[in-house]
C-alpha cells in the first residue's frame, strides 16, 4: 500500500470520476486505473463501482476511504508538525466570504495574521453564497464565510459549518430622506417604498408581507450606496458589514431598524470535511474569532 493510492481514492470519491481525478492530480488516468486495482487486490475488497458516467464507493469503499482521510490528515500534521518546529508557520491559505464580512472583521483579522506569519500566502476571494459553496465543495478554497439565516439547515453532508456570530439586517437611508430623522421603519411600511435589495433570502421575507417595489437588485457596491445617499431607494445591509463604512460615518446614509420582521442573519464558516485543518487554516480562524468577539 503506497501515500498516493490512498490519495487517489479520496480524489475519485470527491469528484466522482477517475478521468477528473487524474485531471486534478495531473496524472495519467491508466495509472490510477492501475493503482486502484492493486489497491483492491492488496485488501481483498472492490473500492469503487465503475460505470460510463462514473465511479461510485461501494460499501467497503466507503469505509476504506473514511480511513485514508484519516490517514491523509495524520500525514499532513506530521509534515507541518515538523516543519513547524523549525520554521515559521508557512503554506497556504485561500478563502471566499460574502461581502459583508470582506468590509468589517477581515481587513484586521486579515492584517494581524500577515503581520505574524508572513510565509503564508493568502488568497482571498469576495464572492456570493452558491458561488462560496461550490468553491468549497470544489476543493478550490479552504475556508468558506457565509451569511445565512438563524436557523440555517447545512444541506451537505461533505461540509461541516461553524456558527461565527450572528447580526442584525438594518435599512439605510440617505440623509435627506424624511425618513432619516426617525430610528425605525416597520416591515408594512417598507414595502411602499423603493428598494434596493441584492438577496433573495431578504426578497423571500419582503414577500411574506406584500410585493416590494425593487427599484433595483445590486451588489454591495459603491454604486448602491450612491443610489441610498441620493435617496432614489432604500437599501439593507448587516449592522457588521457598515461598521466601518465611509458613507454612514460621514452621514451621507442613515441606519433605521426594521420592525415587525426578524432580519437577524448569522455569520458561519464552511469547510470540506475531508480536508485537513492546516496550520495556516487553524491559526487564521484562532484571529478571527479573537477580533469577533472584541467587537
Amino acid at each position: 500500500m503506497r501515500i498516493e493510492q490512498l490519495i487517489y481514492i479520496i480524489e475519485i470519491s470527491q469528484t466522482g470520476s477517475i478521468s477528473l481525478a487524474a485531471e486534478k492530480l495531473h496524472v495519467s488516468q491508466p495509472n490510477i486505473s492501475q493503482a486502484i486495482v492493486s489497491l483492491e487486490e492488496e485488501l481483498g475488497v472492490k473500492l469503487f463501482n465503475r460505470s460510463r458516467i462514473g465511479a461510485v464507493p461501494t460499501e467497503d469503499g466507503k469505509l476504506i476511504i473514511s480511513k485514508a482521510i484519516e490517514i491523509m490528515n495524520k500525514v499532513e500534521e506530521l509534515r507541518e508538525t515538523a516543519g513547524h518546529q523549525f520554521n515559521q508557520l508557512s503554506g497556504s491559505l485561500s478563502i471566499a466570504s460574502v461581502p459583508s464580512l470582506c468590509l468589517s472583521v477581515l481587513p484586521p483579522t486579515l492584517a494581524i495574521f500577515k503581520n505574524k506569519h508572513k510565509d503564508v500566502e493568502l488568497v482571498m476571494m469576495e464572492l456570493n453564497y452558491p458561488q462560496i459553496i461550490q468553491e468549497v465543495l470544489n476543493g478550490q478554497v479552504d475556508l468558506g464565510l457565509i451569511a445565512v439565516s438563524r436557523n440555517y439547515h447545512n444541506p451537505h453532508a461533505q461540509l461541516i459549518s461553524e456558527h461565527l456570530m450572528d447580526c442584525r439586517i438594518m435599512a439605510y437611508v440617505g440623509k435627506k430622506s424624511p425618513l432619516s430623522h426617525r430610528m425605525s421603519i416597520s416591515i408594512d411600511e417598507l414595502i411602499q417604498e423603493p428598494l434596493l435589495i441584492s438577496s433573495d433570502y431578504l426578497i423571500n421575507i419582503f414577500k411574506q408581507h406584500g410585493e416590494p417595489n425593487l427599484l433595483f437588485k445590486l451588489g454591495n457596491s459603491e454604486a448602491a450606496k450612491r443610489i441610498i445617499a441620493e435617496g432614489i431607494a432604500i437599501g439593507f445591509y448587516t449592522e457588521t458589514g457598515m461598521r466601518y463604512d465611509p458613507y454612514l460615518e460621514t452621514g451621507s446614509i442613515v441606519a433605521l431598524e426594521v420592525t415587525g420582521v426578524d432580519l437577524e442573519v448569522s455569520f458561519r464558516s464552511i469547510r470540506l470535511k475531508s480536508r485537513h485543518l492546516s496550520l495556516p487554516y487553524k491559526e487564521f480562524t484562532k484571529e478571527l474569532k479573537t477580533i469577533i468577539a472584541a467587537m
